[in-house]
């Protein structure tokens, strides 16, 4: 979304859209083990490692080793819109018939959850949720949080 306000006879563009959005279905555990997890989802992860990997997540930082298991499913390539619920919605649709594995490993004491990266260059903007995407939410009985990361326009979000 954007409006332009008058300034001193100038027009000042606002921008209150992210300028990138992703969303990812995480599962973490000690005895994670990724090719089972992999097998009972019948969904190839984004990322995948198990504890004591020497590189794993997102960026590798070899001689650090991984303190859990992790599962990951990202919507980053997948999805090319800035929406945060066109970003969940994908991870729900990928998910679909498997509300009842999600809770069964949440009661072996799996952390699953959906982290959805918010990078704006504008203070202005924040996601919001659908009564619809909540319920949605709600089946699989996930947690969601935003990681929202605000730039002041010089900055470079892809850094």
């Amino acid at each position: 979304m954007s409006t332009t306000e008058e300034s001193s006879n100038q027009p000042i563009q606002l921008v209150t859209t992210p300028e990138r959005v992703r969303a990812t279905f995480r599962i973490y555990h000690p005895d994670l083990d990724p090719d089972s997890l992999t097998a009972r989802f019948d969904v190839k992860p984004s990322v995948a490692w198990r504890r004591n990997d020497d590189e794993y997540g997102w960026r590798k930082r070899p001689g650090h080793r991984a303190p859990s298991g992790g599962w990951l499913l990202s919507s980053r390539l997948a999805i090319k819109s800035n929406d945060a619920i066109s970003h969940i919605d994908w991870l729900l649709d990928q998910l679909s018939g498997r509300a009842g594995l999600v809770k069964e490993l949440q009661r072996e004491g799996y952390m699953i959850d959906v982290v959805v990266g918010w990078h704006a260059a504008s203070w202005n903007t924040t996601p919001a949720l659908t009564p619809t995407i909540m319920r949605r939410l709600a089946n699989f009985n996930l947690p969601v949080w935003f990681d929202v990361y605000l730039y002041d326009g010089e900055g470079d979000p892809e850094a």
